[in-house]
């Protein structure tokens, strides 16, 4: 069954009323208008520039090859999205995602766990149910290999609860500089980073909304470790250098309030997700590899 206008909007605000996207006001006015364009049947003409005019307010002579904000910003949406249907939207009837390569969103009900009927016949597993076997079966080897590689580092054993899983948290950014962009650009890089690794299922990633409640915090790491329910936490600082960006990514095992891994990382502004995709892959490697002797 198709979903209706009035069940998408009902999907929408309960999206935008929660906590993941308290804060994010520019994210949230991105997802009403793709949103509310593609009920307005118009979803062919969601392309970079017209949301790059419309949702952030850039000039008539605005060049999307020049400026990578509105993909950045919906790898910053998708994220937000992933995050929600995996924590509390994840019973909602209705799901809102915007796929890749598109701003267009797509609406799809969710479908209800229904048992077979009496009397049908037993079915031999699908090519993609041996797929879906074999994924589950290596994120069950992988979660287990970063809680061995986690005792290899030294850290302290995961929490209870956590499947074995080492638990992390991605703490605000920090930057050397005053001006507004860098702020942004800070914003962007934490909430990415903590997006990618969720997306590796490698580890167990508190929410970006959680540990922005520790935004210019001076306590220390152990406490904030202890109240996120954090077995590591990765800290980083970021330095412009003209479109360049530095980060300094810092591993640290907060309960012992000592750091198990430190590395540099040079990108481009014009493409942060890439940045982001290498930071995250390189703190995955830093718990399930590094020091594996």
């Amino acid at each position: 069954m198709a979903v209706t206008p009035e069940q998408v909007r009902g999907q929408l605000d309960r999206l935008l009323a929660s906590e993941v996207f308290a804060g994010s006001a520019r994210l949230s006015r991105f997802l009403r208008y793709v949103v509310e364009r593609t009920l307005a049947g118009e979803g062919d003409r969601l392309k970079e520039y017209a949301v790059g005019v419309d949702v952030f307010d850039r000039h008539d002579g605005y060049d999307p090859r020049l400026d990578s904000l509105v993909r950045v910003e919906a790898g910053r949406l998708r994220s937000k999205l992933t995050e929600y249907y995996g924590e509390v939207g994840a019973s909602d009837p209705v799901i809102i995602r915007m796929p890749r390569g598109s701003y267009a969103p797509v609406f799809e009900e969710r479908e209800a766990a229904g048992s077979p009927a009496p009397d049908s016949p037993p079915t031999l597993p699908s090519r993609s149910g041996h797929r879906r076997a074999w994924a589950a079966l290596t994120l069950v080897l992988t979660v287990v290999g970063a809680g061995l590689a986690a005792w290899r580092l030294g850290l302290t054993p995961p929490r209870a609860g956590t499947a074995g899983q080492v638990v992390i948290a991605v703490l605000p950014f920090a930057h050397y500089s005053s001006a507004p962009g860098d702020e942004t650009l800070a914003a962007r890089l934490t909430d990415g980073v903590t997006g990618e690794l969720a997306r590796t299922g490698a580890l167990g990633v508190v929410s970006h909304t959680s540990a922005l409640q520790f935004t210019g915090t001076r306590r220390p790491l152990r406490e904030i470790a202890r109240d996120l329910g954090a077995d590591v936490v990765l800290e980083a600082t970021l330095l412009m250098e003209g479109d360049r960006v530095r980060v300094q990514a810092r591993l640290v095992d907060a309960r012992r309030d000592r750091k198990v891994w430190v590395e540099d990382f040079v990108g481009s502004t014009a493409d942060v997700q890439a940045l982001e995709q290498r930071i995250a892959a390189s703190v995955v490697a830093a718990v399930s590899q590094r020091l594996r002797r």
